[in-house]
């Protein structure tokens, strides 16, 4: 029991207890007090009665005594009066039977009044003339008690409910620092640092919530240095000072996870030739400016072609691991990026080359060795052509077009032509945490997975509709079969669509009693610009989240106390190398204690064997997913 509910019992048992005693004792001062009442009214109303009748028994008027009793006895609450005539031994009686009015039959079965009576012998000097009794009726009595005790019954309950009323206000008022107390250590138990307590006016809260606001305050310090560690970590390791993009190591671990997923793409090699010129002729300060502007430019045109890796693997190279795959279209992503790089050059008019663009489309066992190397002949063939973009194609394999895919799409979500799988995350203890799903499309016997049609989808603007689509179908399957706890991938472009969360709480509100055991996994990509809108409508989400692909983008560590994964996918790229000998996991160990610090949960992906398990197992990763757990057919 809470201490508000504590504290409001115990004052209003304390009232009732007080109310109980003083009507306890009101009720015993006025039933005396009737009963005394009613004894001095029998007394005075025998004496007053005995002289009235003393000159008509001294006459032996009979029928005069009788006529004084009637008129007393219609005239008061008297139950009976009786005379005995000792002369003639004759008994003049009146009784009133009737049970009390205005009362209920319980009160007056309580018999709290006896009825006052008294007895005297009348005289005539030394003669006696008759004997007069006279008892009181305690109906009178039981009314008076009756009405007085009600009335005080009702102010008393009247004002129960008013001190009650009171009390709720008064306690909630007191008890609000108290309650925020509460608030903050849930927070602090959930890993959410950074809120800070109103100090209250009572000097013992005060003290107390100084001291949580501090203990919260320096949590969260913790939380950033660590944070921040495992940021420089990453930067040493995987970042080129002078561009702020990937280095050549930062290349090579993302291209793990890329080519092993499967979802195709190119590698574009840009050569900026302007960069030895430029060092030649201004020094190394304008060079590295250059450097910084051609990497930034290079960013906005990977950001509008959907996922991608950006690297400076050279003095004067730069690489991209792109998702487009269509030639026509990555010889025009060549030539913007050539024509970016020209205009950023002061003298349009210098003849000298400035910068040519080599393409190499990912085939199928692709390792990132080959696939640097064909994009490094079509570097060299665009530099000694003078074509400007060269586009290494002629191993490409065989697949739909852009417009088969969106077609084959459309017709999937019409008819529901998905076939679902899913893979289980295995804690390293067996435990199971949840499976995610993979959504795949049938054709001719052959399933494609969604690295073949995602990028359609989301150049056509078909994400939301794929998200929504498949979101419902996992919350109908999970209605069917309570075992299962599903993940659920979203696509980048639904993410920042404020259409796309409407619709998505609708459906969720439909699904209530199975949506917490459905989770979301949210690209890192769909972090990397905008982070701060997608904290509104993550926070009003009735389901967990997670990040995948987490590592692959700078800069969003140190945002995640604000965002609140329920846990982090880690990229292939950081967990593929951990059996090498050489391989450093600091970084990988400074992002899991970031991330426990939060309350996520860590998650390797794509391990394939026993022997990664066991290393993983030892470096503060929490769960692990891959082909060491093959996924299983849903529907």
């Amino acid at each position: 029991m809470t201490l508000y509910r504590q504290l409001l019992l115990t004052m209003l048992l304390l009232f009732a207890l007080l109310f109980v005693s003083a009507y306890s004792v009101q009720f015993s001062s006025t039933r005396s007090y009737l009963a005394q009442q009613q004894e001095f009214m029998v007394i005075n109303t025998v004496t007053s009665l005995g002289l009235a009748l003393t000159p008509y028994l001294e006459n032996d008027d009979a029928v005069g005594a009788e006529s004084v009793i009637n008129a007393l006895f219609d005239g008061g609450y008297y139950r009976k009066v009786e005379l005995r005539l000792l002369a003639s031994n004759k008994t003049i009686t009146r009784e009133n039977t009737a049970p009390p009015q205005r009362v209920p039959a319980w009160f007056t079965d309580l018999d709290l009044f006896e009825g006052g009576h008294h007895q005297a012998v009348l005289t005539s000097g030394w003669l006696q003339l008759g004997q007069l009794y006279v008892e009181g009726h305690t109906g009178h009595a039981y009314y008076q008690l009756w009405r007085g005790m009600s009335r005080l019954a009702t102010w008393f309950a009247v004002s129960f409910v008013l001190v009650w009323a009171l009390l709720v206000l008064a306690l909630r008022h007191l008890l609000k620092p108290l309650h925020s107390i509460e608030e903050q250590a849930r927070e602090i138990e959930q890993h959410h640092f950074g809120k800070t307590i109103p100090l209250p006016a009572t000097r013992e809260l005060r003290q107390v919530v100084s001291a949580i606001n501090g203990m919260s305050g320096k949590l969260e310090a913790q939380f950033q240095e660590q944070a921040a560690e495992a940021e420089r970590l990453r930067h040493r390791a995987f970042m080129d000072d002078t561009s702020g993009l990937g280095n050549r190591a930062w290349l090579m671990a993302q291209s793990q996870g890329w080519l092993g997923d499967g979802r195709g793409g190119a590698v574009v090699l840009v050569s900026a030739r302007v960069l030895d010129w430029l060092y030649r002729d201004e020094g190394f300060e304008v060079r590295d400016q250059m450097i910084r502007v051609i990497g930034k430019n290079l960013r906005q045109l990977c950001r509008d072609h959907g996922e991608h890796v950006l690297a400076r693997i050279s003095a004067t190279e730069y690489a991209m691991l792109v998702s487009e795959s269509d030639p026509a279209t990555l010889k025009q992503l060549g030539e913007a990026i050539n024509r970016q790089i020209a205009e950023l050059v002061k003298d349009p008019e210098d003849d000298r080359e400035i910068s040519v663009v080599g393409i190499a489309l990912v085939q199928p066992g692709d390792e990132i060795g080959r696939l640097l190397t064909r994009a490094d002949h079509a570097l060299n063939r665009a530099h000694m052509n003078e074509t400007g973009v060269v586009v290494e194609a002629h191993q490409q394999r065989e697949r739909l077009g852009r417009l088969q895919w969106k077609q084959l799409l459309e017709e999937a979500l019409e008819h529901d032509g998905f076939e679902l799988s899913a893979q289980a995350v295995m804690g390293f203890q067996g435990e199971r945490y949840h499976e995610e799903v993979f959504v795949s499309i049938r054709r001719e016997g052959i399933a494609y997975g969604a690295d073949n049609f995602l990028p359609v989808a989301e150049q056509f603007g078909l994400g939301e509709r794929l998200d929504l689509h498949v979101v419902a179908r996992a919350l109908r399957m999970l209605e069917g079969r309570p075992e299962l706890k599903l993940a659920v991938n979203l696509t980048r472009q639904s993410c920042h669509q404020d259409g796309f969360w409407r619709k998505l709480f609708q459906i969720l509100e439909r699904y209530e009693s199975v949506r917490d055991r459905l989770l979301l996994e949210l690209p890192e990509s769909a972090f990397a610009v905008g982070w701060e809108r997608l904290i509104a409508p993550l926070a009003g989400l009735k389901v967990e989240w997670g990040v995948d692909h987490f590592g692959r983008h700078f800069d969003l560590l140190v945002h995640l106390g604000q965002l609140r994964p329920k846990y982090v996918k880690l990229d292939q790229g950081y967990t593929s190398q951990v059996q090498q000998p050489d391989y450093n996991d600091a970084f990988l160990a400074a992002v899991c204690r970031a991330a426990h610090s939060m309350g996520a949960l860590t998650i390797a992906s794509r391990v394939e064997t026993g022997e990664q398990v066991e290393r993983l197992k030892s470096l503060h990763v929490d769960a692990y997913q891959g082909y060491v757990s093959p996924p299983g057919r849903l529907c």
